[in-house]
């Protein structure tokens, strides 16, 4: 019993100060269970010898070598043991610590080496283990810090380094003593949580690794000669977008669907179109971790993002009271005339191009009281332009069609159902037997009002209401009146440009706008067509000057050249991402705004207009899902 407690150094008749149960492991012993909780050792600061202040050899003693001695020492150590004061004590105590608390359990099970000045056999004794290593003056220092070293390169003096280093040597040891005598249950309960995560860990890397690689070239090389680029998406998040309800399971993408639908992203490099997809997963690319993926993929970026919310920042700040948008008020630069149903269609478009809807999003609230205003305007009919004026009328209609179907397909709200039904009769009942649109039901029809409702019927199959194929055939009809050729007059079967109406000649927005057309109705975009068509809209690329300007052509060239891919729309993008932020206003209170000056619809568009569709633009690489054809196989039954 005698030889298990270390002697006093107290002169004989002082009585000896009380030794804590709990002593540094210089002596190896056998281990006995821990005591069960809640009854537990007292937790005593363990204290060890400081360093002298300079030494030239140091030993690494291990268990069982301690003697007289060594015990003597501690025991004086534990009467003139006092906390360091060095300024740098903190530093090295929250160090250790932070070592110690990543493996707790090593310095539980493991027995500390006391560091100790060089023994000598006397007091090792001749029953003490071998020291493990010898550091002798001839050795070189080991680097236990990044400080020793850095000494040679500083001011510091010996004596400072070595104040130093004897600091931080103790520190050490007190701090790794002292998690040591942490009880056992507290060290099995870190471990154990440490297992349950790391255990948790493993199904989330393996979903993690379920991803998909879209490839895509890189505009830089050209046409010709194409790098790729490769980025992986994770399959964990929702890839559908707000389609969250039970009444459209279908409508999700799952990366297996995306083997089908997005393949082989690297053709669009090479002006191949993508295989066939279903239409009905056209809108699911607006939110999550698909909108980022069709972001990078077709070349968005950081700035045409912060463009599009500056956009939707600033036709929030415009709302009117009852819901709705105007075209001519309360910004500067008001439209000529009063559109507000034609207004409000094209800001929920813009919203809802990024991802808003009236049940969910940052603009909700905004989504919701715009769809609101809408439904109040319209009649039994499905008509909702009745307080638009003149040939406005008809583009608010197909607008407002457009916007009421996307709304539906976004979240299956049953409460949209009748009302983008009707919207859908009203516009197939407006057709003319020639297949287009126009300013009045049955008119001869026109490219400009045209391209709008056949958007309208495109969104509705994407909502999954059916349109007969009698009149998605017929819109085939009307564009071949206006199909121009480069040479030739009247139509032409082999042309790659559209004109306004059957007698007019080939323009710019017409020819954008028919390829759209063509594209959506099942075209492919190898058709030699297409192709000569979206070679002729890139020489002809979006300005910032104010002559020049044209943001309903820019619309529609931005849209066609996404789903036509390949160069012609990287060598498009590539400006359109650099000039649309430029010609956004960056102060005062039309921020986030686009100029309507020099645009030939912009005096009685406004800047409303002006705005929208340049918001569209830059929503246009994940608005709608990449379409290189659709053709009818690949669309749902109709009747």
């Amino acid at each position: 019993m005698a030889d298990n407690q270390p002697r006093s150094n107290k002169p004989n008749g002082t009585p000896p100060e009380p030794i804590p149960p709990v002593q540094a492991p210089l002596v190896r012993s056998q281990v006995t269970p821990p005591p069960p909780p809640p009854i537990l050792p007292p937790v005593v600061p363990p204290v060890l010898p400081p360093l002298p202040p300079s030494h030239s050899t140091s030993a690494t003693i291990v268990p069982n070598a301690g003697t007289a001695q060594t015990q003597r020492t501690t025991a004086e150590s534990l009467n003139e043991f006092q906390i360091p004061t060095h300024p740098r004590t903190s530093q090295a105590i929250a160090s250790v610590a932070a070592n110690a608390s990543r493996n707790p359990s090593s310095i539980r099970r493991q027995p500390v080496a006391a560091t100790v000045p060089a023994p000598t056999a006397k007091a090792i004794g001749p029953n003490s283990a071998k020291p493990e290593r010898v550091q002798s003056a001839k050795s070189p220092a080991p680097r236990d810090s990044l400080r020793e070293t850095a000494n040679h390169d500083t001011d510091e003096t010996p004596d400072e380094a070595s104040d130093e280093a004897s600091d931080e040597t103790f520190t050490d040891r007190f701090v790794v003593k002292y998690l040591q005598d942490a009880p056992s249950w507290l060290i099995s309960t870190l471990v154990h949580i440490a297992i349950i995560l790391l255990l948790a860990l493993i199904p989330l890397r393996e979903e993690v690794a379920k991803s998909f690689v879209l490839l895509l070239g890189n505009s830089e090389t050209g046409a010709e000669g194409d790098t790729l680029t490769s980025f992986n998406i994770s399959e964990m998040e929702s890839l559908q977008g707000e389609n969250d309800s039970d009444a459209i399971d279908d409508l999700s993408i799952s990366a297996s669907d995306l083997a089908t639908t997005l393949p082989d992203l690297t053709q669009i490099g090479s002006n191949v179109a993508m295989p066939e997809f279903s239409i009905r997963k056209g809108l699911t690319g607006r939110s999550g971790t698909m909108k980022g993926a069709l972001l990078k993929a077709f070349g968005g970026n950081e700035r045409t993002e912060q463009a599009v919310a500056f956009g939707l920042e600033w036709l929030k700040k415009n709302q009117s009271s009852d819901g709705s948008w105007s075209m001519v008020q309360p910004y500067s630069d008001g439209g000529t005339s009063e559109n507000r149903s034609a207004a409000t269609s094209l800001a929920l478009l813009a919203f809802m191009g990024a991802g808003n809807t009236h049940k969910s999003g940052d603009y909700q609230s905004n989504v919701f009281r715009g769809l609101n205003y809408l439904l109040s305007v319209q009649d039994s009919d499905g008509f909702f332009a009745n307080k638009a004026t003149g040939i406005q009328k008809t583009y608010s209609q197909a607008q407002a069609t457009i916007a009421l179907c996307e709304l539906f397909g976004m979240t299956a709200d049953p409460k949209l159902k009748e009302p983008a039904e009707l919207a859908v009769r009203y516009a197939l009942s407006a057709q003319d037997d020639g297949g287009g649109w126009r300013y009045q039901p049955k008119e001869t029809g026109d490219t400009s009002v045209t391209g709008w409702y056949v958007m309208a019927l495109v969104s509705a199959r994407m909502a999954g209401i059916e349109v007969p194929s009698d009149n998605l055939e017929r819109i085939h009809k009307f564009l071949d009146t206006v199909q121009r050729k480069e040479g030739f007059r009247g139509a032409n079967s082999d042309g790659e440009q559209y004109a306004y109406q059957a007698f007019s000649p080939p323009k710019d927005s017409m020819t954008a706008e028919g390829m759209l057309c063509r594209m959506y109705l099942g075209w492919r975009t190898e058709d030699k067509r297409i192709v000569a068509g979206c070679e002729h809209i890139v020489r002809h690329p979006i300005v910032t000057s104010i002559e020049g300007r044209d943001y309903y052509y820019w619309y529609y060239a931005t849209n066609a050249l996404h789903h036509a891919g390949g160069s012609s729309w990287r060598k498009w993008n590539d400006v359109m991402k650099e000039a649309l932020p430029s010609l956004q206003i960056q102060a005062g209170r039309e921020r986030g705004s686009w100029p309507p000056q020099g645009d030939p619809h912009g005096a009685a568009g406004g800047r409303l207009y002006s705005t929208v569709l340049s918001i569209l633009c830059l929503e246009a690489y994940y608005r709608h899902m990449p379409l290189s054809e659709m053709s009818p196989a690949s669309q749902p039954k109709t009747k």
